[in-house]
């Protein structure tokens, strides 16, 4: 017996209706699990690889370094503070002691000026690093022009091997220089006991950097090291 035309229709309008309000409730649900379990690991993987590219960048810096002082028998001597943007103006054409030390040129690309902090050491105006667009702050950041981490840090410490003994310690900085952390405050590594970020007895090198840990509180001071 064949279905009338009727049932046909009341079956196609049935077919038509789509998901009933339980079944999206569950499609969503289900969703909600899934970004449950996906973001967290994409967010966590995300910082592996921006502690790598910065452990990366520091690594190159320390590079830069180290070449100036095969060129001329000393290491450079950076801003009082020992940080990396200690100094530095927010203008291209303004002086930044470590890039221009390194770069050896201003950040618009400009020749050192005669007499200056940057000219006066790399004399030679030898450019031991090119620094790339992505490592400096954006033209309108609070800070413009700054050179930064792959986390947007702005405070990094950067020691250096002052009275070439070949180990950076006490005798070249008696307090090493604080960072700032992410909620505002500032912490510096720990030193001098048993279980310290550097030893009492120093560290067995020319050049090290380090930055606040993207998870670093006042509370739990965390760091990313180029020596760890």
């Amino acid at each position: 017996m064949r279905p009338s035309a009727s049932s046909v229709q009341r079956s196609a309008r049935r077919r038509s209706r789509g998901f009933s309000l339980l079944e999206l409730l569950a499609v969503i649900a289900v969703i909600g699990i899934l970004a449950a379990l996906i973001f967290p690991s994409i967010g966590a993987a995300r910082k592996s690889a921006n502690r790598a590219k910065t452990k990366v960048q520091f690594a190159q810096w320390a590079a830069a370094i180290e070449s100036f002082r095969s060129e001329y028998g000393y290491y450079p001597a950076f801003h009082s503070s020992h940080l990396v943007n200690g100094g530095a103006t927010t203008t291209l054409n303004g002086e930044h002691l470590f890039h221009d030390i390194l770069a050896g040129r201003k950040r618009d690309g400009s020749e050192l000026a005669a007499g200056s902090a940057p000219a006066t050491q790399n004399r030679k105006r030898i450019p031991f690093y090119s620094f790339g667009e992505g490592e400096f702050t954006d033209a309108n950041a609070v800070y413009p022009h700054f050179l930064r981490d792959a986390f947007e840090n702005l405070s990094i410490a950067v020691l250096v091997d002052r009275n070439l003994d070949g180990r950076i310690d006490n005798s070249d900085y008696p307090s090493y220089p604080a960072v700032a952390l992410p909620d505002g405050t500032t912490a510096r590594p720990s030193s001098g006991g048993n279980d310290t970020d550097i030893p009492a007895t120093g560290l067995r090198t020319g050049v090290v950097l380090y930055c606040a840990a993207p998870n670093a509180t006042a509370n739990d001071p965390q760091f990313i090291f180029t020596w760890k």
